[in-house]
């Protein structure tokens, strides 16, 4: 039987919960986040994304492209309590619901019986629903979760796109390669010194020459993205595969020793209170990760294996990917550590950059 997969993803979230909470918003272009020179942007309503205002944006300059920007702090009680209501109404459709964000569900709605076994009537009738909690959504619906999230944002905001399974090659063939999850901007840069920049390039492109280009594993995965292929099933036991923290600093780091007393006495304890644990060798690891972004905006992460965290290491790490700076200073700081997958399963969630 084909499968029938949708992702509904939910406009502008946090902005949409910040409109119920203050209606006086809805006309005026704001964002949520930091609105001073160090805040970020988490999220902004499509009247501020007209002036080119979007997340990860830093204050400062959301600020220069919109002058009259209000910002809002985010109140995230109060969205994860929207986004499990929306939960909650979803699962009155279909048992196998998976979250892939606070504000992202996939759903197989493949023996749902509703409108006929009409997976785009079914999910119509869905967004209909969500509607009347003051909020909308927009969704793609194909036979695999991968063609099924690009399509959610094909008629955004507050609208649908179905790609049959018969057109997804096609589909998939017209796509810019950013549209491909993973082909973030080195990649693009890099498939454009050989002319490779729309999906109908790869999906004819030797493999080899794109395991050259990419590295074994990022080329063939590719290749196989944009074939079409991704088997991956919409999974209601999603197992948590990092945690991390990170801070935008109050002043800029100009040392690198500021950098590891930072990680010292701010990062680490909040990281073993996300991972519940007194000690570290309670919970065992697969990596540790140590992110620095520089005053200039770029940024760096160093990762290396390891079974349990070591505080040493993550000094170690701030080392090289200070020295990857060359002399920038920092603005951001952050460590994180990958969970073991008790499934072993290879996941097709690799980011090609």
């Amino acid at each position: 039987m084909t499968r029938k997969i949708a992702l509904l993803d939910l406009d502008a979230f946090f902005a949409a919960v910040e409109v119920l909470r203050d209606p006086s918003l809805k006309n005026k272009p704001f964002a949520v986040g930091g609105g001073g020179d160090r805040g970020v942007v988490a999220t902004a309503n499509y009247l501020a994304r007209r002036f080119g205002v979007h997340s990860a944006m830093s204050g400062h300059r959301a600020r220069q492209l919109c002058p009259q920007l209000i910002f809002v702090k985010p109140n995230f009680a109060e969205y994860k309590a929207l986004s499990y209501q929306v939960r909650e109404i979803l699962a009155r459709y279909t048992p196998l619901v998976e979250p892939a964000s606070i504000d992202e569900f996939y759903l197989d709605l493949t023996d749902n019986d509703a409108f006929k076994g009409s997976a785009s009537l079914t999910v119509e009738a869905i967004r209909k629903e969500i509607s009347q909690l003051g909020i909308t959504g927009s969704a793609g619906i194909s036979n695999q979760k991968m063609v099924a999230k690009i399509a959610s944002d094909d008629n955004k905001p507050n609208g649908q796109k179905v790609v049959p399974p018969e057109q997804v090659f096609d589909y998939l063939a017209a796509l810019p390669l950013k549209r491909i999850p993973g082909v973030g901007p080195k990649s693009q840069e890099t498939l454009a010194r050989y002319g490779l920049t729309h999906g109908h390039h790869i999906q004819t492109a030797n493999t080899s020459q794109l395991q050259q280009i990419l590295g074994e594993k990022a080329g063939w995965l590719l290749f196989q993205r944009c074939q079409g292929i991704d088997p991956r099933p919409v999974t209601t036991d999603r197992t948590r595969k990092s945690v991390g923290v990170e801070q935008t600093l109050p002043a800029d780091i100009q040392q690198l020793t500021t950098v590891q007393d930072y990680i010292q006495q701010q990062l680490l304890p909040q990281l073993k209170k996300r991972l519940q644990v007194e000690h570290w060798r309670e919970r065992a690891i697969k990596t540790q990760t140590l992110k620095l972004k520089f005053s200039d905006f770029n940024q760096t992460t160093v990762s290396k294996a390891n079974g349990f965290v070591s505080p040493s290491l993550f000094y170690q790490l701030a080392e090289e990917a200070w020295q990857r700076g060359a002399g920038k200073h920092v603005r951001l700081v952050g460590i994180s550590v990958t969970l073991p997958d008790p499934n072993q399963q290879t996941q097709l969630e690799l980011e090609l950059d």
